[in-house]
């Protein structure tokens, strides 16, 4: 076997072919055969975005460590066979292992093990915390380096691998739900395994303003034909996810995602009006769409209850 690109579903390999794969995606690392597993390697890529999720078996018992510091986040948890993973020169001896940049890995995985691994790019685990802070975070984000299979971050694992193994994972023909698993994935991470900032993501910071509003409202519209969540909106408006729930509820009546909602729902109406004024082409569906409104049926019944008629109607221009 000579060509190796990841893919799914599952690829098999020996060895040194199982190492060239990985080196694609991990820094240089050490490694060390102790004893080959007849059954050979295999990997599988379940997702590639700004988060990667992979599975793989180097077909043998080894140890393995980096010979370099990773410039992103890791989660390692292992699906089958036993492993021991140390981390700066102290073991971790929870189930599932968290490696930070900067931090030295050391891993011993038996002979029969599989292991799910998440990879985190630094930038996007520092654009998800700052939109708890509303300001980027001063110091890099440190978490403990051992995760409970009982926490919801180890629950989330445990899913993706259960789904991912059988095959294509169900958000991959969509961009936006793609957004928005990755989103989930940042959060649950942020909110269940402590870290340094544990403690500051449970207060409100800044307090809520009209300017705080009107950097809210602002984004909004600019990026309404974005797959933005409430932590962009918060981080735009710089305040916590809480103060701005807190503040458009006092000021606004509303929630944050509910004015989304219908700020995006004001331009496809006014798509649909200029459609029919122009004669275009453009259907309904694919004006739902451009406005992130995914499930048509919804976009029906919210657009009528908004506008009094069906959006086909306003496309054909009565009145």
């Amino acid at each position: 076997m000579k060509d190796l690109k990841p893919q799914n579903p599952v690829v098999t390999a020996d060895v040194d072919q199982m190492r060239e794969l990985l080196v694609q995606h991990f820094p240089p690392y050490y490694l060390k055969i102790a004893k080959p597993n007849p059954r050979g390697a295999r990997y599988q890529l379940l997702h590639k975005g700004k988060i990667a999720l992979h599975t793989a078996t180097y077909g043998a018992e080894i140890r393995a460590g980096t010979s370099e510091s990773f410039d992103f986040y890791a989660i390692m948890m292992p699906l089958q066979g036993t492993g021991r993973v140390t981390l700066n020169g102290r073991d971790v001896t929870a189930p599932i292992s968290l490696i930070g940049p900067k931090q030295k890995i050391d891993m011993r995985w038996s002979l029969d093990h599989e292991v799910l691994m998440m990879q985190v790019p630094l930038a996007a685990m520092e654009e998800a915390l700052e939109a708890y802070l509303g300001d980027p975070p001063k110091e890099r984000l440190r978490f403990e380096p051992g995760v409970d299979a009982a926490s919801a971050l180890g629950h989330a694992l445990r899913m993706l691998a259960s789904i991912g193994t059988g095959g294509t994972l169900p958000f991959a023909a969509s961009k936006l739900a793609e957004h928005h698993f990755e989103q989930f994935l940042l959060h649950t991470l942020l909110a269940s395994q402590p870290h340094n900032y544990s403690d500051k993501l449970c207060e409100s910071t800044a307090p809520w303003t009209p300017a705080a509003l009107r950097r809210a409202s602002r984004y909004c519209e600019e990026h309404a034909a974005e797959p933005i969540r409430i932590g962009d909106i918060a981080a735009a408006a710089r305040v916590s996810v809480r103060t701005l729930q807190l503040g458009f509820r006092e000021h606004l009546q509303t929630t944050p995602m509910a004015y989304l909602r219908s700020v995006r729902l004001a331009h496809a109406h006014a798509d649909l009006v200029r459609i029919a004024d122009t004669g275009s082409q453009t259907t309904v569906t694919e004006v739902a769409l451009r406005w992130g409104f995914t499930h048509l049926g919804r976009f029906a019944a919210l657009y009528r209850q908004t506008y009094g008629r069906l959006p086909s109607s306003t496309r054909q221009g009565h009145q």
